[in-house]
């Protein structure tokens, strides 16, 4: 009794203890963005008022030099309060409208558009940075890095007609470099059906060029490009660092385009559905921590990846959202009406709040799915006993 209490207390310790680590882990590379922008600040000689981490309730404030730095109680999010950078929902903004030669509001434009890429840029190095060291390190087996290598060619597939074998690894598509990454083969193949696709493959230490006429399947978004052919998973051996580092970078890159595109499908039928929101990737965070710190940094890289591509979407609340008005305000050669800034940024504001209750209810109906299914069973179960 005393040894199933307090294996149930240890069990319930670690799960607190992953579900902060992901919960920090969420915070550091949201930290990590907007010390971008506070250091490019500082480097343009712009004055930072206030830089916090999190939102709500403050627990901890300090102020160092003309910045007070502040954690907040919600750590999925923060803000660096740039003076003479008026933007909605950013703190108190105290010197939003600041036109003094130290606000950003005086710098000409490239500094402007350097500290609105500081975060994004910040984010690519950490992801970046992440991946090499994985790569030095070896990464063990995980779906986030499955392997390019053939393990089930479909019968009478495009595949099999086309001479794919099991075993082979696939190097590029189209001429395009395939580098750990089934995924972006899919996304590639997809829009060729019924075209030919030329693929090189290494098999036996050999690489062979194969010329295939590509499947044709209908999906919920319609007709699409498929080869038929699975992949494995495999544990990533550890690599010397010359090559974990042109693998980290291409690995990147691969995935970079992956999100593009991903993005490109985002209004398609299926598009916001497979969307994770919120609470799905704090629950990817909870579950990456608990398997090994190597999953983790991989999705701490990945997710980082995913910001910094978000955050070049040209929306008012986002830094591409920045971007644009600074260039449209280049270009005139004077800045938008305050007014119309606001009112803009509180229309996005309120679409991402929608999105955001959205997303968050999906992905609660998603974690909550499969209990829910164990339940209903063992519901059946014992009314089909009695």
């Amino acid at each position: 009794m005393i040894t199933s209490y307090f294996s149930q207390l240890v069990t319930f310790s670690q799960q607190i203890y992953f579900i902060l680590l992901g919960f920090l882990g969420m915070g550091f590379l949201i930290g990590f963005h907007e010390l971008g922008h506070f250091l490019f600040a500082k480097l343009f000689n712009i004055r930072v008022p206030s830089f916090s981490l999190g939102f709500g309730p403050r627990l901890l404030t300090k102020k160092i030099g003309e910045t007070e730095f502040c954690l907040s109680a919600i750590l999925f999010g923060g803000y660096v309060e740039i003076a003479g950078a008026a933007e909605v929902g950013q703190g108190e903004q105290k010197e939003a409208l600041a036109t003094d030669p130290r606000s950003f509001a005086a710098k000409p434009f490239y500094q402007k558009l350097g500290v609105m890429l500081g975060g994004i840029l910040f984010n690519l190095a950490f992801a970046y940075f992440a991946l090499i060291l994985l790569f030095m390190t070896g990464i063990p087996k995980t779906t986030l890095m499955q392997n390019s290598i053939i393990s089930a060619v479909h019968t009478g597939s495009a595949a099999e007609k086309g001479g794919l074998l099991v075993g082979d690894r696939i190097l590029s598509v189209n001429k395009e470099i395939i580098i750990k990454n089934p995924q972006r083969i899919q996304q590639i193949i997809q829009p060729l059906a019924l075209q030919e696709a030329t693929l090189i493959i290494e098999r036996d230490n050999q690489e062979l060029t194969k010329t295939i006429m590509v499947d044709s399947k209908q999906t919920d978004t319609g007709t699409v490009g498929a080869l038929g052919i699975e992949f494995d998973l495999n544990p990533t051996p550890a690599h010397s660092f010359k090559d974990a580092f042109f693998i980290g970078i291409a690995t990147g890159n691969s995935w970079i385009k992956n999100i593009f595109y991903g993005f490109s499908q985002l209004f398609s039928k299926t598009g916001i559905k497979q969307v994770a929101g919120p609470v799905m990737i704090i629950n990817m965070m909870v579950k990456g921590a608990a398997t090994g710190w190597q999953i983790f940094l991989l999705l701490l890289a990945i997710i980082s990846i995913n910001l910094a591509v978000l955050n070049l979407i040209p929306l008012p609340i986002l830094d591409g959202g920045q971007i644009l008005f600074y260039s449209i305000e280049a270009l005139m050669g004077r800045p938008l009406p305050h007014k119309v800034r606001e009112y803009i940024h509180i229309a996005t504001w309120i679409m991402f709040m929608l999105l955001f209750l959205y997303l968050t209810t999906q992905d609660i109906s998603r974690i909550a799915k499969p209990y829910l299914d164990s339940i209903l069973k063992l519901w059946g179960s014992s009314a089909s006993i009695s």
